[in-house]
């Protein structure tokens, strides 16, 4: 509007002296001009027919499809020059079936979209609208709360073919062959757990959990993304010849889409008595429909991520998931698979933009107070904004302030501590050579020199996450020798316990690795720290091209399962560990110097 009111402006400066001599019988000649305008816009309006399309649901009607009733009954498609029909599914309709075959032209799915375009399929994903998949894996009680229980327990109701695939990924990815679990796919879901025909099942946090808190029955969930397994969940799609035919159609679809559900989720007590009245074919309650409402919006988190957004980093780790489990991918590239709407080919809005020009040519003299008025507001906003600039500057440049002082105290303290422990390691090995006869004097002064480099190795850790902390961190690069930085960590390794057998291994040949030598001797610290005394501790190192592999195998406690994705985080300790001293630095120092390198970082272990 800033552009538009200053050409207004501008004109009516120049044409002020015309203004004040115009006639009344000219003035009501504009006026009907302008009524002529309106009424010429009205009629092309009316004459302009609907797009008929049709959208394929994946299940029965429910609050999973808000933003699409939102949508339809909001006039949001029809604004967008579509006729749209909704589709009801069930358990034997594909909607990617009945997308590609013609039946519809839009559809909903879930991830497995991406393993029907990668075996040739021509789907288009146009938007993710579940951030994180629904679909969980639900057990009666609070005995069954890990895959290996419910593997060993019985029957698993799953359905069949790449369906649930992120269900099953959650076996695999515990060493559990899907061979080894008896799969139910032909039974009745709840009905058949309740009886105990099966110990577990596929089922949405959205709808199960509900009946079964209605009946007071306690149950356990396991969810695919504490194992790796993050999928999306209500994917809107296409198919490429419908984009290719009417890619006008498809983006006004998407944009009133996404309107839809923007106001669903805003207005969900609205959305819900409009499908108890009109599409309630499953007969949930109020109430059901207003838990799945809370569980789905969860799901979507429109508060911080734009809603259909899709990742495309998750959408390759997902596609990797599916060729991990075995299932056959002619196509591993997702170039032609995400929806990129080019606003260049869409003109539209320029032809709008054209045709309020011309109004604005003919009703310019009729306005100018209110472009006054738009004038002094705009200058009353741009103070106020001039006024939240200065104060984030200096809440920012506070909070700068105070971060250079934590870090000049941390500097201080550490140069404090390493003085005096110089001067006791050094007073600690004069008395090794004076008394170097006697095995008492050798064994207490080797604790002190050990305790000594404990402490040290401590400070270099606090030391290196103030540095990872710190703004604009750049990496100390140099070529390391391994070989060379090998027998140097072994022998840090020495300084840490004499009590622990440390092996280092690696390959022959090993080439030169571009890295920052101070961030990586912490490798093996927690191995140590965490493993019964004379235990071994391996180091073993690997290359494939110029890609070196780290491996560092302990024989510690071993880590739960429900623990595993959290062992990286900050000051995070597990329970088991919780009597040894620690702070809860060292594998978060490591995940985070593996990253800035470039590679990645995995874990394996079984409790005890």
């Amino acid at each position: 509007m800033q552009g538009k009111d200053a050409i207004i402006l501008q004109k009516i400066n120049r044409t002020n002296g015309a203004i004040m001599t115009e006639s009344k019988s000219l003035m009501r000649w504009r006026l009907n001009m302008i009524a002529l305008f309106s009424l010429m816009r009205i009629s092309m309006a009316a004459a302009s027919p609907l797009e008929p399309v049709t959208l394929q649901l994946i299940w029965q009607h429910q609050f999973e499809f808000a933003g699409y009733y939102a949508a339809l009954h909001k006039g949001f498609y029809k604004d967008a020059g579509l006729d749209v029909t909704l589709k009801e599914g069930g358990p034997t309709i594909s909607p990617i079936d009945e997308v590609l075959q013609g039946h519809a032209q839009f559809g909903i799915s879930d991830s497995s979209l991406v393993h029907a375009y990668q075996n040739g399929k021509p789907v288009l994903m146009l938007a993710s609208v579940f951030q994180h998949s629904p679909l969980v894996l639900l057990s009666l009680g609070k005995q069954l709360a890990n895959p290996a229980a419910i593997a060993k327990a019985g029957p698993i109701h799953l359905q069949s073919g790449d369906e649930n695939m992120e269900l099953k990924a959650i076996f695999i990815s515990e060493g559990i062959p899907l061979d080894k679990i008896k799969i139910d796919t032909e039974g009745m879901g709840l009905k058949d757990l309740l009886a105990g025909k099966i110990v577990a099942m596929a089922a949405y946090l959205s709808n199960e959990p509900f009946l079964l808190k209605q009946q007071g029955i306690p149950y356990s969930i396991l969810k695919p993304e504490s194992y790796g397994m993050d999928f999306f969940g209500g994917v809107l799609f296409t198919s490429q010849s419908v984009e290719k035919a009417k890619p006008e159609a498809v983006a006004a679809f998407r944009a009133a889409t996404l309107k839809g559900w923007g106001y669903a989720l805003a207005h969900q007590q609205e959305i819900i008595e409009l499908i108890l009245a009109q599409y309630n074919t499953q007969g949930k309650t109020g109430e059901q429909l207003a838990f799945e409402a809370k569980t789905l919006a969860e799901l979507i988190s429109p508060e911080f991520i734009q809603i259909g957004h899709s990742n495309p980093g998750r959408w390759q780790n997902i596609a990797k998931t599916y060729a991990a489990m075995g299932m056959p991918s002619k196509n591993l590239s997702l170039d032609n698979f995400l929806y990129e709407p080019n606003p260049q080919q869409d003109l539209t809005w320029l032809y709008r933009i054209l045709a309020i020009a011309l109004v604005l040519i003919v009703i310019i003299t009729t306005i100018a107070l209110y472009v006054c008025r738009a004038n002094r507001k705009l200058n009353v906003s741009e103070t106020r904004n001039l006024i939240i600039q200065e104060e984030l500057r200096q809440a920012k440049k506070i909070a700068e302030q105070a971060l250079a002082g934590q870090r000049q105290f941390v500097a201080m303290i550490s140069h404090e501590l390493r003085s005096p422990l110089a001067v006791i390691d050094s007073t600690a090995q004069l008395l090794s050579i004076k008394h170097s006869a006697g095995k008492d004097m050798v064994r207490v002064v080797g604790r002190i020199r050990r305790g000594v480099f404990r402490l040290v190795n401590f400070i270099d850790n606090c030391l290196t996450e103030d540095r990872l902390e710190c703004e604009g961190l750049a990496l100390q690069l140099s070529p390391i020798d391994l070989q060379s930085f090998t027998a140097s960590v072994k022998q840090d390794a020495q300084h840490i316990s004499v009590h622990h057998i440390v092996i280092i291994a690696s390959d022959p040949g090993l080439p030169l690795l571009d890295a920052d030598p101070q961030l990586l001797r912490i490798l093996l610290g927690n191995a140590i720290k965490y493993s019964p005394s004379g235990s071994e501790v391996r180091l073993h190192i690997s290359h494939a091209g110029q890609d070196c592999s780290f491996e560092v195998i302990d024989q510690g406690q071993g880590i739960p399962a429900a623990e595993l994705p959290f062992i990286f985080q900050k000051y995070m300790r597990g329970r088991a560990v919780a009597s040894v001293p620690g702070a809860g630095l060292g594998l978060s120092l490591v995940a985070r110097i593996v990253e800035l390198h470039g590679g990645h970082i995995d874990v394996q272990s079984h409790e005890g």
